[in-house]
């Protein structure tokens, strides 16, 4: 007898009839997330229904289901005033969300969707959050902003040169980064309510990298007006830098702590770019942060303080690796390719850059989804918080 088109079934049935014991171990992976039923009625229901359990599903740590059948219902009215949403655990009954959320359009639908996400996981949620990048624009490299979805992706620099390391503030009101408009490296800020743009460091030789503090009063940046590339700390508003590392090599890609009194940053005196953290107030002593890894660029500082995301290459190929600042240990969390780490809110998750297009990297299950940009030659993403 010919077994080789044998079902799986159909060969248990012939074992049976020779009388041979077959057992066989089946397993089912069975997903263990909350379960979110949402179903919002009223004009504009139907869409904000999508867009709420689109968020949902992007979380990673919730699964959205339909027909009530959840472990916590979603219900709500959508309109153009906004939504009135509620949440409620199906087990115990409890509502655990009951509010009205007033955002235009999407906006009121992600809010919805970050109240459900806090109230399920304790996590922040981000599908409120903004984000900005690189993007090719004819032969030039200029800014663009869009929705952390993808959605309402628009050009915000129309420069025709190169601009480069853009920073959102953490309340996404502004905008830090480097133009060759002038025809050097300097640093703008752009005021995204009015589109105002102010040059805040234009100094002779390199002014580029700006990162914000916490509070968005103030930019730590790398400047070659002393000689080396060195980090400075200077105000949003102008005035007078504030210098913070002195060394022979070139420091670059400052990036705050979330309490604002320190300062990760890449350094390439010890021959290759290592990480490095100084005080955020002046001249200290350099700690050096062991990452297991040769060449490492453009850290990150999570939200919680509990983690630094970097650039590393490995055999020629960019990596995302993250730094515990307790464990002082460090290890990779790509391994198809990656640069240009950015944290959002809930410091589980990152966007990052790989050949042309933008990341959201999970660093729990390590799964990355690819954003629509609706760009090409995306990089160097960052993330209001």
């Amino acid at each position: 007898m010919n077994l080789t088109n044998f079902s799986i079934s159909s060969l248990f049935v012939f074992l049976t009839l020779l009388g041979i014991q077959a057992q066989a171990q089946v397993d089912v992976v069975v997903s263990t997330l909350p379960r979110i039923s949402v179903a919002i009625t009223g004009p504009l229901g139907a869409g904000a229904t999508e867009i709420v359990s689109a968020d949902i599903k992007r979380t990673g740590m919730m699964t959205p289901v339909g027909g009530g059948s959840g472990d916590f219902v979603a219900t709500g009215e959508a309109s153009d005033a906004g939504i009135t949403g509620r949440l409620v655990n199906k087990k115990s009954g409890a509502q655990v969300v009951s509010d009205t959320f007033t955002g235009k359009g999407r906006v009121a639908a992600h809010q919805f969707a970050d109240a459900i996400t806090k109230a399920v996981t304790g996590l922040p949620g981000f599908a409120t959050s903004k984000i900005a990048f690189i993007a090719a624009a004819g032969n030039s490299k200029e800014l663009f902003q869009a929705d952390i979805d993808g959605f309402n992706t628009r050009q915000i620099t129309h420069d025709g040169t190169i601009s480069a390391s853009p920073s959102l503030s953490h309340d996404g009101s502004k905008l830090a980064y480097t133009s060759y408009k002038s025809g050097y490296p300097d640093v703008y800020v752009i005021d995204l309510a009015n589109g105002s743009r102010t040059r805040i460091a234009y100094y002779p030789g390199i002014n580029t990298g700006p990162s914000f503090s916490p509070d968005g009063s103030t930019l730590a940046l790398t400047l070659s007006k002393d000689g080396n590339p060195e980090i400075y700390t200077i105000s949003v508003g102008g005035g007078s830098e504030v210098r913070i590392t002195r060394t022979r090599g070139a420091e670059t890609s400052p990036s705050w702590s979330p309490t604002g009194d320190r300062l990760v940053y890449s350094s390439d005196e010890p021959g290759q770019p290592q990480l490095f953290i100084s005080s955020s107030t002046g001249i200290t002593t350099m700690d050096h942060l062991v990452t297991g890894n040769s060449y490492c660029t453009k850290p990150d500082w999570s939200p919680d303080g509990k983690t630094i995301a970097f650039t590393t290459r490995i055999g020629g190929q960019f990596q995302i690796g993250l730094y515990n600042v307790a464990s002082r240990t460090g290890k990779l969390i790509t391994t198809g390719g990656g640069e240009d780490p950015s944290w959002t809110r809930d410091s589980r998750h990152l966007l990052y850059s790989n050949h042309g297009r933008l990341y959201l990297l999970d660093v729990v299950s390590t799964q990355s989804l690819p954003l629509d940009m609706k760009a090409s030659g995306c990089g160097e993403p960052t993330v209001s918080r």
